[in-house]
């Protein structure tokens, strides 16, 4: 019968942990996803109204007032776009900070994986050893049967 490995609860603690950090980069990539895709709503937002700024100052032109509203959003939206940008970098360093420790888990589980395929192997060996024995010693006791004279 073979030994069970005695670091099973290990592997299985590290699968858990490889799992639950490879949940965690899915989140941090969708979330990165999401400030690129809010960035790029912003600038399209932005060149919508630049283009509505143009078409109305070539159309019926505007007046001092209007001018300074459309230049004001158009500076608020452009910051709110680099600090998207600014989002976005932080989105991608979390990311590649959950890159890492999920590659460190995968490591980890790895080397558990090739502990216990040693164990195994080593188990079968044992096994096929002790099975060889018995086998030897079942033959040694048939062959001494047919060799011993039957009173």
């Amino acid at each position: 019968m073979a030994k069970p490995f005695h670091l099973q609860p290990l592997v299985d603690l590290s699968e858990e942990r490889t799992e639950a950090a490879a949940r965690a980069l899915g989140k941090l990539k969708q979330t990165w996803v999401e400030a690129e895709n809010k960035r790029s709503q912003l600038q399209q937002y932005l060149e919508e109204y630049r283009s509505r700024l143009h078409q109305q100052t070539r159309s019926s032109g505007l007046t001092a007032l209007q001018w300074r509203d459309f230049q004001t959003f158009i500076s608020k939206l452009e910051l709110a776009i680099e600090a998207q940008g600014r989002e976005i970098e932080r989105c991608q360093r979390a990311w590649e900070v959950g890159q890492v420790k999920w590659q460190d888990c995968e490591r980890e589980l790895k080397a558990y994986q090739t502990l216990r395929s040693r164990h195994d192997e080593s188990e079968r060996k044992r096994e096929n050893k002790q099975d060889q024995r018995l086998q030897d010693e079942f033959a040694r006791n048939l062959h001494q049967r047919k060799n011993t004279p039957q009173e």
